[in-house]
């Protein structure tokens, strides 16, 4: 098995070695984005991926969109050549290339210029690393915050998003709080005993009413959406 040497780097000094084996493509992937994704920032955007043994590196410039590779990059006859990526994944894809093949590996993947002023990007450029980070960040203090919130009875829950799935959807749209909508287009009749039993459901699980529309069918049931409840939804869509 070949054994690929490999260090990640940032601008703000930060480091980290990893050993790349022929099957270990996941696991360079996962540990380069953990490394990307904790250090990220407006202030630190250029990672570095060093091929230890052979000399070659990868600059990613998070800020402006563009991947350099650098060929004998100690040497006095060093070659670094630019490109831009316009999705992350593109980039994705170059960085993994490049780990486990190394320079050579990028030749069709152009095109490249030694001209990095020729692809800087205009000021509506967004950092993609960035966005993605702060994605990710926001969703994982989301889960914490869930967390933290008192559990929500599993057998209750479960018929609760039965009926959704069943019967409604959730409203995100109108402007004011989402909300979930069930027994949509039914009025009291059509909705039956079911619609009973969900209102017994909300109350158990101590969601709270919201007063439906003028003009809405007499059997629809109003919501007001809950952090606890969206987590299981997602797994209902």
């Amino acid at each position: 098995m070949t054994e690929r040497r490999l260090m990640f780097r940032d601008s703000q000094g930060h480091k980290r070695s990893f050993t790349m084996g022929d099957r270990d493509h996941l696991k360079f992937s996962t540990a380069f984005n953990d490394f990307l994704k904790k250090h990220v920032s407006e202030e630190n955007s250029t990672f570095r991926l060093e091929r230890v043994d052979t000399d070659e590196a990868l600059i990613v410039e998070t800020a402006h969109g563009i991947i350099g590779r650098v060929r004998n990059g100690s040497g006095e006859d060093a070659v670094t050549e630019y490109r831009r990526y316009e999705r992350r994944t593109d980039g994705a894809d170059l960085q993994l290339r490049f780990a486990f093949s190394g320079f050579g590996a990028l030749d069709g993947h152009g095109p490249w210029t030694t001209d990095r002023e020729s692809l800087l990007p205009d000021e509506t450029f967004q950092n993609l690393e960035l966005a993605w980070a702060d994605e990710l960040r926001r969703k994982e203090q989301r889960r914490r915050e869930i967390a933290a919130m008192p559990k929500l009875d599993r057998k209750a829950l479960r018929q609760f998003c039965t009926t959704w799935a069943d019967t409604g959807y959730t409203e995100q749209s109108n402007g004011s709080e989402p909300c979930y909508v069930l027994f949509d287009g039914r009025d009291a009749e059509e909705a039956g005993a079911a619609r009973d039993e969900l209102l017994q459901t909300v109350e158990a699980l101590g969601l709270r009413l919201v007063d439906a529309p003028a003009g809405a069918p007499s059997g629809e049931v109003r919501v007001r959406a809950d952090p606890r409840v969206d987590v299981e939804l997602e797994k209902w869509g």
